[in-house]
């Protein structure tokens, strides 16, 4: 009977519930974190679909794409236009032939919107700047167009259709500024998307 109630070895209470506060920290830990990661990667997501956007201008501009759908003149550069603070950049045809997007005045009709991306889930356009890589000046809005047969890029700012620049910069941001992603473009028709 002794050999019978021989004392068994295993987890004693404090012992259970140690493990499992450890697992609930480590659980709570992870959802936590998940959320951060999640939203890093959609603002990842963003700025490469910023770049494809500016890349599908470059690609309207160059090949034989027309302006409307009965014409036959392939002559109009594409591009796209962001504002600071903004969510949402519009992909558009710049019939009026001038580099810029232009939104009121006289030049109104001369620009046709093809579409509008919107921004979601609290993200913006937080910073725009213009120049070069190691002096970029901070801007409100950009426009960046691609005529053929020439693939580069033509840069403007703040709706200035006389002034053209070798790079711009379109900073994107969580909604607490917490990441950024930054989306190069320069005037040789390069794109680039660069992590914080």
């Amino acid at each position: 009977m002794k050999k019978f109630f021989k004392k068994q070895k295993g987890f004693t209470l404090i012992e259970l519930m140690v493990s499992i506060a450890i697992f609930a920290f480590m659980t709570a830990f992870m959802l936590a974190k998940y959320g951060g990661f999640n939203q890093s990667v959609l603002l990842t997501n963003l700025a490469y679909d910023v770049a494809l956007t500016i890349r599908t201008a470059q690609s309207y501009g160059l090949n034989v794409k027309s302006a409307n759908r009965n014409a036959s003149d392939f002559n109009y550069p594409y591009g796209v236009h962001f504002q600071k603070d903004a969510t949402s950049f519009i992909f558009f045809v710049d019939s009026y032939n001038d580099g810029v997007y232009i939104t009121s005045g006289s030049n109104v009709d001369a620009v046709s919107p093809i579409s509008t991306s919107n921004i979601k889930r609290g993200n913006k356009i937080s910073k725009i700047c213009v120049g070069s890589v190691s002096s970029c000046a901070d801007i409100s809005s950009l426009d960046i167009t691609f005529k053929r047969p020439d693939p580069d890029a033509i840069i403007k700012a703040d709706t200035d259709t006389i002034s053209s620049y070798s790079y711009a910069e379109i900073t994107l941001s969580l909604s607490d500024g917490s990441a950024t992603r930054r989306v190069s473009v320069y005037s040789t028709g390069q794109i680039a998307v660069m992590p914080d």
